[in-house]
């Protein structure tokens, strides 16, 4: 089972490399406090760059009211688990800023201005754009919510993270891979109480 953080302390993991093969780590805590956390607590994406010159070329973040455990299968690291998330809506989505460098940050020529190690949900990082929403910073994030964060790099790989927020604020993370419609398969060893029937509010 995964640990669960008190909102004062949780931060999140995306992991640049996709699959089961890898563990999530969860940050220390953060000092500092948030207006687009639960419970006055920072959600940081920490970003490692696996290949020299790699550079963030979008982010998404989507929210979805309930999820469904479609399947479990033992892996070497662990249960890892289909899961089919519903209702999804974009509640924060950026890029890489159009006007720099013809929108494509060059190889060699000042990508380091487009490879943020941590990005903290609401705050826009230097050199983006946000899309979602057209102005101002995104909702909070809601307790008995889902959230699947979606790193885009330049090098064309793509990592998720699936989380839940509790009702009290604490957070689940896993590691997660696309599947088909609005699945993803999780690992390793989702929490029996990670989904949601009725949705939250």
């Amino acid at each position: 089972m995964k640990p669960r953080l008190s909102p004062a302390i949780f931060a999140l993991i995306a992991l640049l490399t996709v699959g089961c093969s890898s563990h999530n780590e969860l940050q220390p805590p953060s000092s500092s406090s948030a207006d687009n956390g639960v419970g006055g607590a920072d959600a940081k994406i920490h970003i490692n760059y696996s290949h020299a010159g790699d550079y963030l070329a979008s982010m998404s973040v989507t929210k979805y009211p309930t999820a469904e455990i479609l399947q479990t299968t033992n892996t070497n690291n662990g249960a890892a688990s289909v899961v089919r998330f519903d209702a999804g809506i974009v509640v924060w989505e950026f890029a890489v800023e159009k006007s720099m460098l013809n929108g494509v940050p060059l190889i060699g020529h000042g990508e380091n201005r487009y490879s943020p190690a941590e990005v903290k949900y609401g705050t826009l990082p230097d050199h983006f754009e946000e899309s979602m929403p057209s102005s101002g910073p995104p909702e909070p994030l809601e307790p008995n919510h889902y959230y699947v964060f979606a790193a885009d790099r330049g090098s064309g790989s793509i990592s998720y993270q699936a989380v839940k927020v509790n009702g009290d604020g604490s957070l689940e993370a896993y590691e997660a891979e696309p599947r088909a419609g609005s699945s993803f398969l999780l690992c390793c060893n989702v929490a029996a109480d990670f989904t949601l029937s009725g949705g939250g509010s």
